[in-house]
């Protein structure tokens, strides 16, 4: 056979294959199997999580109706005090690392590490109970990521599938924190960025297994954890397509600010690291003392954000501006001291305060339009998966299909004014010149 003929084989052979439907590919229905698997175990894992949260944080904090200045309990410091120290000894106990990749990191890498996943867990429990300013998506995403990996490594899986296996793990854990399987799978995957060659069999087991998982956890609980926010509804006019501008602006100045404040904290703490229980004493102390000052602080977000939408005006432009800074004070704080958690719900917290705090401002600023516009350009300055956050705030605020325009607009700025014009870039690359803070092992005479 000549060069030529041999040539137009190949090419025949591999035209075909381009044809070939997506279940008779290697591999397939094994990955099938394993996200209908993830679906049901994580849908019981994530309801036993968040139960524990919801439930465990009503043990020591009771908030009232209309929390202003000073209406947190004093006891309230011994409390994320104790919250703290036994999130240092279950750290050096557990020996969990002082540095721990983040949630979208893990999402990124397509990974999580399985043999530090459950302590990790754990003390995020722990850290979120104690009423860390913090979210759940970590925990979460360890959870549904550990199990993947651990599943695809103990079968030998070859690269493709233990990354498909992590990332269908995670939309499993996520289903029930989220508002429906579709927003989750569009979270995983456009965070995740997969390939092309394995993008649909992430896109339909992530699909599965988070539908799957999906129904169990709501038939159960009722309701997904973020929930729905009860917004105002108002009638769209075209001016709001230019009045998102602005405030995906201040929404993208207040992700920068969240940037530095963390970056400060963690310079300011670093001298702390090797003082395993001292360390998030400190900082539970700290986040404890901001919390009696102002009770809407403390927690995700996520049962505090429906009062702000409901009092906003009888809680004043004064303190909703300083509830803002003060909640990105304090998750700088629970990051910077070892408490372990995720950025993604305080964000959205932070977002939609600022939001309504524009509303209370500016009254002829719709409160629905304010609210969205903030509530979904603040994460989305942060992280490139806007199609999610669109989604996230159209689901959660049930606003209208023209009403998702502004909030479009709005994604779009903050993340160009902020990520697009490299300033996230440049203040990571002067963290990264700062000598690194090492995972020393605790001497015997550290608290």
């Amino acid at each position: 056979m000549s060069a030529e003929r041999r040539r137009s084989s190949r090419e025949a052979a591999s035209s075909d294959t381009e044809f070939v439907p997506l279940t008779r590919s290697p591999g397939f229905w094994a990955m099938i199997g394993w996200a209908g698997l993830f679906g049901v175990v994580l849908a019981f894992g994530a309801l036993a999580f968040l139960a524990l949260l919801k439930h465990g944080t009503k043990l020591w904090f009771t908030l009232p109706e209309n929390p202003g200045w000073f209406d947190g309990s004093v006891w309230w410091v011994a409390v994320t005090a104790g919250a703290g120290a036994l999130v240092g000894v279950l750290r050096r106990s557990l020996r969990v690392p002082v540095a721990l990749p983040g949630t979208l990191k893990e999402i990124k890498e397509h990974r999580v590490e399985p043999a530090t996943a459950p302590a990790a867990i754990l003390v995020s429990l722990v850290s979120l109970v104690g009423g860390a300013s913090l979210g759940p998506e970590d925990a979460l995403g360890k959870m549904g990521g550990g199990l993947g990996t651990w599943v695809s490594e103990r079968r030998k899986a070859d690269d493709d599938v233990r990354a498909t296996n992590a990332l269908s793990g995670m939309a499993a854990a996520y289903a029930g924190l989220l508002s429906s399987p579709i927003l989750t799978t569009i979270f995983i995957l456009e965070v995740g960025r997969e390939k092309a060659r394995r993008f649909a069999d992430a896109l339909i087991a992530s699909l599965l297994s988070s539908s799957i998982s999906f129904a169990i956890y709501f038939a159960i609980a009722g309701s997904t954890f973020v929930g729905i926010f009860a917004v105002p509804s108002y009638e769209y006019k075209d001016w709001q397509l230019l009045a998102a501008v602005p405030l995906g602006l201040v929404a993208g100045a207040l992700a920068l600010i969240m940037a530095v404040v963390i970056g400060v904290m963690r310079k300011l703490t670093a001298p702390l690291a090797q003082w395993t229980i001292l360390r998030p004493a400190i900082g539970g102390v700290g986040f404890g003392l901001v919390g009696v000052m102002l009770p809407l602080t403390l927690f995700t977000g996520t049962d505090q954000l429906p009062v702000v939408i409901r009092d906003g005006a009888i809680l004043g432009t004064g303190l909703l501006i300083a509830v803002v800074f003060a909640k990105i004070f304090v998750f700088a704080l629970c990051d910077a001291t070892g408490f372990i958690g995720g950025p993604v719900l305080v964000s959205l917290f932070i977002g939609g305060t600022a939001g309504t705090a524009a509303h209370v401002l500016i009254p002829g600023l719709p409160e629905g339009l304010a609210f969205t516009t903030m509530f979904a350009a603040l994460p989305g300055a942060l992280v490139a998966a806007p199609f999610s956050v669109i989604v996230l705030a159209a689901l959660t605020a049930q606003i209208g299909a023209l009403q998702t325009a502004p909030v479009a607009i709005a994604v779009v700025t903050a993340y160009l004014a902020v990520s697009g014009t490299g300033a996230l870039v440049e203040l990571a690359a002067h963290a990264a010149r700062k000598p690194a803070v090492t995972d020393t092992k605790p001497t015997a005479a550290a608290p």
